[in-house]
């Protein structure tokens, strides 16, 4: 597959919901983009799910539980595209998520990444709520520059959780975002959320 956008999907027990990230992946406007999805040693009936995409993905299967962290390290490694977007397992993306946001990196020299707002949506993919990443940021819908990324550290494999936060603060002016007022992403919220986990809201940052 010849893109220059490689959309990585991070998994780990998402099953009920991959079908449709991947699907939202697959149909984007414009643009045929690379699709990694890194299976971090899931055991429910996720690698069933992705069979009928096989043709269509970079599968990558982790054979113990690495944490989100080292999985998108993993995809960001074997990704081929110049610029790379995380997308978590049960969410999913606007048709147009890929070909703007990569028109702006295009356009936008001085931009490390760009992020774009999101709607939450609820078990079953409907909207409830627009949400502003410039006030309320997420880890995913946030396309870099591949090589930068990696030339500066990637994520912190031994970040578990908040991933996104400690690379921030880890690059600190070299973290140069700018924001896309538009809400290409989708953000589902359900029970199995690990931002509502006890761990995830206890994890230091230091």
């Amino acid at each position: 597959m010849n893109s220059d956008v490689s959309i990585i999907i991070t998994n780990y027990n998402y099953g009920k919901y991959i079908t449709r990230c991947i699907r939202s992946c697959r149909e984007q406007f414009n643009h045929i983009p690379e699709i990694i999805v890194v299976d971090d040693n899931s055991d429910d009936d996720s690698l069933e799910k992705m069979t009928p995409f096989i043709k269509d993905i970079t599968l990558i299967k982790s054979s113990t539980n690495i944490g989100v962290a080292a999985a998108a390290n993993l995809g960001i490694q074997a990704a081929k595209g110049q610029f790379v977007v995380r997308v978590d397992a049960d969410d999913f993306i606007n048709q147009n998520l890929a070909f703007f946001m990569r028109t702006y990196l295009v356009a936008n020299l001085d931009a490390f990444c760009v992020s774009c707002d999101y709607h939450l949506v609820d078990e079953y993919g409907e909207e409830t709520e627009r949400r502003y990443s410039e006030v309320n940021p997420i880890a995913c819908g946030i396309m870099y520059r591949r090589d930068l990324l990696w030339e500066l550290g990637g994520y912190n494999s031994d970040m578990r959780h908040r991933e996104e936060e400690e690379l921030r603060k880890r690059l600190g002016v070299k973290y140069n975002i700018h924001h896309l007022k538009i809400p290409f992403y989708r953000y589902r919220m359900h029970n199995s959320n690990k931002t509502k986990l006890d761990e995830y809201k206890s994890w230091k940052i230091d």
